[in-house]
């Protein structure tokens, strides 16, 4: 997943000589270490460095019994600032890259999501101590491209605003039904999906894509956590890779009524981010586990 490193200002962190000179860097200065005890022996560790406001990069590696780190992936990183309400969440570790991949749903739609998980120690010592409850996950995509695009034209009255809102209401209720079993409700949710599938279907003959959903949250690859997405923008922000110099566009959008933050190289974003605009590109979505109490070992090895 080095292609969305470069959401961070790294365009020029594209050739293994320059990766693995990026990779030395963060272990040789870090921002930050955190690392975590393994039942099988040695310990797993992460490397953090900054390189601009809420973001930069993390090694990830293993240290064993002689001492000796073994780096096994270097990855983007940034503070989600919007916590998504969720039932619950199911953690799969994938041993082959020593990292945790999540899947949760959002409360309000069910927009199922699944994503690289951030903060992968909280959750390994959180899995001996389920005590501690958790308040939901908050996310950060990495776009690799992206393109400003206008917003649905809207001329929805009142009365029409408040029918949708009491529709969605109807409709939060059935989820909540449906994940608890009720046959009816999961029945009424296929027939509503059907229904809109087949609204769309009709539209999409006489109507752009981009005029007709307000927005989406696709997946788009095999690879766990790489989305297309389609969003409102809420706000957006440039900010700067310390070392690099290139601009990093930090872009909120809320998409089916999952709010995230987007990162994404102003080399690679067609167009200027406004409110009320859309945004539209490939994203790696990464999630932070939100834990009622944040401990973890970090520090000196």
């Amino acid at each position: 997943m080095l292609l969305y490193i470069k959401a961070l200002g790294f365009s020029e962190f594209n050739t293994k000589e320059k990766t693995e000179e990026l990779v030395k860097e963060v272990i040789d200065r870090p921002t930050r270490r955190r690392y975590f005890d393994l039942e099988e022996g040695g310990v797993h560790v992460e490397f953090y460095k900054s390189y601009g406001k809420n973001f930069g990069v993390v090694a990830y590696g293993e240290i064993d019994d002689k001492k000796e780190l073994t780096v096994y992936n270097i990855v983007p990183y940034a503070e989600g600032r919007h916590v998504m309400d969720t039932q619950e969440i199911d953690v799969a570790p994938n041993r082959e890259e020593f990292n945790y991949s999540g899947f949760c749903e959002e409360n309000k739609f069910g927009t199922p999501v699944s994503f690289y998980l951030q903060n992968s120690i909280e959750y390994m010592g959180w899995q001996d101590d389920y005590d501690i409850g958790i308040e939901g996950v908050s996310l950060a995509l990495f776009a690799a491209e992206g393109t400003v695009v206008l917003p649905v034209e809207k001329t929805m009255s009142q009365e029409e605003k408040e029918s949708e809102e009491i529709e969605d209401m109807i409709r939060e209720e059935l989820l909540k039904q449906a994940r608890a079993g009720d046959e009816a409700a999961l029945d009424a949710l296929e027939e509503e999906a059907l229904e809109a599938a087949n609204n769309l279907r009709e539209r999409l003959k006489t109507e752009d894509l981009l005029t007709v959903l307000e927005g989406f949250f696709m997946p788009v690859t095999e690879s766990e956590g790489v989305y297309s997405v389609l969003g409102t923008i809420v706000d957006a922000k440039k900010l700067v890779n310390r070392i690099t110099k290139e601009d990093v566009w930090r872009i909120q959008i809320n998409c089916m009524n999952i709010i995230a933050d987007v990162y994404i190289n102003g080399k690679d974003l067609i167009g200027k981010p406004m409110k009320d605009m859309r945004f539209k590109g490939t994203c790696w979505v990464h999630g932070k586990i939100e834990f009622e109490q944040n401990e973890f070992l970090e520090g000196e090895l």
